[in-house]
This record gives structure tokens, sequence and C-alpha cells, in this order.
């Protein structure tokens, strides 16, 4: 028996194809893409009939029909593998409605690979804008926040170890910053995949005089990929965007780690309310951070997905095959699902997280991590090099240990004893430099340009963060209105054309 599709292939496609491959992959992906379908078909029709490709009484009845199995959506369709993928489906939907010598007139001028890439692209496209204004949002709560919390000192940590005072505010910023660099990523990668596959054919274009101008114009591009062989070829752009959210989900999930750290009974610096949390079966106590655990995972999953797209992608032929444009964007789908699902959950958590003022003090007046500005005093007020202050700092941190003193309990006498024992003298230490140099609140604010936790700091840290934003905003903004014209437009001349009159 012949295929369903070709009247060169002699044979139907094997039943072991067809289970392995061609079912799973059409059953899957056809109501998904459907719309995208939809769309590139309004737009290639739209452009056919301006050109005098297909009559006008043609164009009436393709558009008639194209705007029918829209509103009917995928239950319009008897999906058949035989029928090897998407686009044939539909294309033998249409087809039977019309019969081939009017339904057969739609693909006129294009091939699957340029429908297929500009299909891909357009679904890319639309998780990426989705993607910027997400990022947008927590980038605002976190900007915001950081105002709320400019005073609240806390404990810095490096390898999770006491290591300066910083404050809660400057904390959110800095999540904004990396944000802000994620927003860039996301935004370049858009730039890229916005430019027009369809027209370019199976490879090598068309010989009918077709307007890519116009479809690109119809579809919100901003203009046609410029090499054919190059446009069906390639998904470069949207594994970069994969590559993207790959650093993006590392920003959320590195702070979903601070967070849950933070949120233990033993730490106890920040809290979270109930609804963000799960229970336990059998113990009754427990309030399970389970919307972190969520948000922890989600570089591990965009990474994978990242990973396989690239090994799928590697040693392709630079031209149009499954294994490149189909295999390879396997799990990209599902991974940009996952960080616009994560997303709105990881503003959430920004927005609802509380910090225990008086537990922070208290961890940063006792954890030593004053210590380094300790020895910077001695340098300034003593003249000391900085590594024998740096020593006799750490004696003195050794001292208070085994005193079972705080930090805020170190005197004279104990900066003294360890001084004679690295230097075998001690200068004439002040005991109001000492305790200014251990107060953490004062020690925040001795901080000078150069991007740290200081109010004024912070506060310029928190200026240009969001004048950055703004400037962002605008950038997503001009790109959205933009995707939002070219929509409306579509639908204009489209709906003109489906109404015209015989």
């Amino acid at each position: 028996m012949e295929s369903k599709v070709s009247g060169f292939l002699k044979e139907r496609m094997a039943p072991e194809i067809l289970d392995g491959f061609m079912a799973p992959i059409l059953m899957r992906s056809f109501a998904t893409v459907l719309p995208f379908i939809t769309e590139i078909n309004k737009a290639h029709l739209v452009m056919l009939k301006a050109k005098g490709i297909v009559t006008p009484d043609i164009a009436r009845q393709l558009a008639a029909v194209v705007g029918d199995l829209e509103k009917e959506g995928p239950d319009a369709f008897e999906l058949d593998p035989a029928l090897e993928e998407t686009y044939f489906n539909y294309e033998a939907e249409v087809i039977r409605r019309l019969g081939s010598d009017l339904g057969g007139w739609l693909h006129v001028a294009r091939s699957r690979n340029d429908l297929k890439s500009t299909q891909d692209k357009l679904r890319a496209r639309g998780s990426a804008l989705l993607m910027l204004k997400q990022v947008l949002d927590l980038r605002t709560v976190l900007i915001e926040r950081s105002a709320e919390f400019i005073d609240t000192v806390m404990p810095g940590y490096t390898h999770m170890q006491p290591a300066q005072p910083i404050s809660f505010g400057w904390y959110m910023l800095a999540i904004a910053h990396g944000l802000e660099r994620d927003f860039g990523r996301l935004l370049a990668s858009y730039d890229r995949i916005n430019l027009s596959p369809l027209g370019a054919g199976a490879l090598a274009g068309t010989s009918f005089q077709i307007d890519r101008a116009m479809t690109c114009r119809l579809l919100g591009f901003d203009r046609p990929a410029a090499h054919a062989l190059d446009a069906i070829a390639c998904r470069d752009a949207i594994i970069e965007l994969t590559s993207a959210c790959a650093l993006l989900a590392t920003t959320v999930g590195r702070m979903a780690q601070d967070f849950y750290v933070m949120s233990t009974h033993e730490v106890a610096t920040v809290q979270f309310p109930d609804s963000l949390a799960i229970t336990s079966s059998i113990m009754p106590q427990k309030k399970n951070m389970a919307s972190l655990e969520h948000l922890k995972a989600l570089p591990a999953q965009v990474s994978g997905a990242l990973m396989s797209a690239l090994a799928g992608y590697k040693a392709t032929p630079y031209s149009h095959s499954e294994e490149g444009s189909l295999d390879g964007l396997r799990w990209v789908w599902d991974a940009f699902e996952e960080v616009t699902g994560a997303l709105p959950a990881a503003r959430l958590v920004a927005e609802l997280a509380e910090p225990d003022r008086a537990r922070m003090l208290e961890l940063v007046r006792v954890n030593f991590s004053t210590a380094t500005d300790l020895a910077d005093t001695l340098v300034r007020e003593h003249s000391l090099s900085f590594r024998d202050a740096h020593h006799i700092v750490g004696r003195v941190v050794r001292i208070a240990g085994s005193e079972k003193l705080a930090a805020h309990q170190i005197s004279v006498r104990h900066v003294s004893e360890a001084a004679k024992d690295i230097l075998g003298h001690a200068p004439d230490f002040d005991p109001g430099k000492i305790a200014m140099a251990l107060d953490p609140e004062m020690v925040l604010e001795s901080r000078i340009d150069t991007g740290s936790p200081s109010r004024a700091d912070t506060t310029t840290l928190r200026r240009d963060a969001g004048a950055q934003l703004q400037a962002d905003q605008a950038q997503f903004q001009a790109r959205h209105e933009h995707v939002a014209r070219a929509s409306a437009s579509l639908e204009r001349e489209f709906n003109a054309l489906a109404s015209a009159t015989a």
C-alpha cells in the first residue's frame, strides 16, 4: 500500500516507525503547535492573495476553512500518524473540506521546513516575552523591598560561614542585579529569535514571487532571515534562549537555597507564611518549604534540557533534519514551561519573605563577622601591616572562643593579649575604637562608595537598579507592542480576506 502523503513512496510507513516515533510526537505536540500553524497559514494566505499567486476566490475559500478550524480547535482533526506530522494532518482536514484542487493551494510557495522553523520561532518568542515580563516583575519586588530593609543588619556568608555584616535590603538588590543580567540575556536571545524564516522554502527559497517582508510584518518578526539555508537549518537562537533560561533558573535557585537555609529552625532569620509550605503525613509539627525546594530544582531541569538540545544539535547536517529541528528541541519546550511556571512563585517568595530583624542582629553580634573591621581598625589606628593585624585578630577570636565570649564582648584585654603573642608587644589600644569596630551597625555605615551595604551605597544601588528596570521595561514594552500590533494587523487583513464576496 502506498504512502498517504507521497506519490513517490511505494510503501506506507512501517508500524514500528509509526508507533515508535510519529504517533508519540504527533499526539503530544499537535494541540500545542496548532495556534502557530494557524497564525502562519493566515499570514501566508494573505500574502499569496496579495501577490496574485492564488485567485481571490481560492483565497477566500481557504481563509474560511482556516478560520473555521481555528474556532473548532484540535477536536476538528482526526489525527493520523501515517500522515507523518502536524502540518500534513492539518492539510488533510483542509483538503477533506475543500478537495485537493482547492485545499492543496494552501501550501504553495513554502515547505514544511520553513513553516516548522517559523512555528518554532513563534513558540519560543512567546515564551521569551512571558519570561521577560516575569523577570521584570521579580526585579520590581526585590528593588521595592530593598528600601524596606535597607537598615536590617544580617550576617553575610562566604563558604556558608559567617563573613561580614550586610543588610537584607542590600542582599535583595544583589539578586536583582543578577536578574538584570538574566533579562539582558533573554532579550538578546529574543532579538536573534525574532527573524522570519518563512519564505526560505525547503532550503533554497522558491520560484514564486512571494513577499517575505509582508509575512514578516504580519507575524511580528523584525525582519526576514537573510539566508534561506541558514533559516531552515538552525535552531541555535532557541538553544541560546534555553541557555539564558538555565542561567535565570540558577539565579532563582540560588536565592531559594539561601532562603531555604535562612528559614530553618536553627538559623531562623527569615520566615514565610504557611501558604508557601506543605506538611508531613506523619509529623504534625512540620512546615516544609516545598516551594523553595521546587525553585532549587529548577536549574537542574532547565540545564538538562539545554544539554539535551546541544547534544541533539551536535554534528547534524547544516540543513533541515528531524534530529536538529525536532528531537533536539524535545525538552526545550518543557523547560520553558517550567521556568514560566516557576517565576511567579519566585516573585511570591521574594514578596513574602519576612526577616527576623532581632535574630539577624543577634547573630551578627555573636558570630565574629565584624573581625575584618577590627583588623582594619588596627591598621588605621596603629599603622600595623594588614597581615599582622589579620593574625592578631585571628588570635583574638580564638581567645574569645575559648572563653565562650561573643564578638561584642571582646575587650582591650583580649586584643592586647593577642598582640603580645603575635608582635611581642601591645600598642595602646583605644577601647572606644575597638567597640566601634565590633558594632555591626556602625560597621555597615563605615563602607564608602564601593557598592557596599551602607545606607548611602545601598540607596545609590537601588536608584541605579530602578533606572535600569525602567529602561528594561521600555525595551520589553516595545517588543510586546510590536507583536501585538502585528497580530491585530494580521487579524484585520485575514478577516477582510475571509469575508470578501465571491
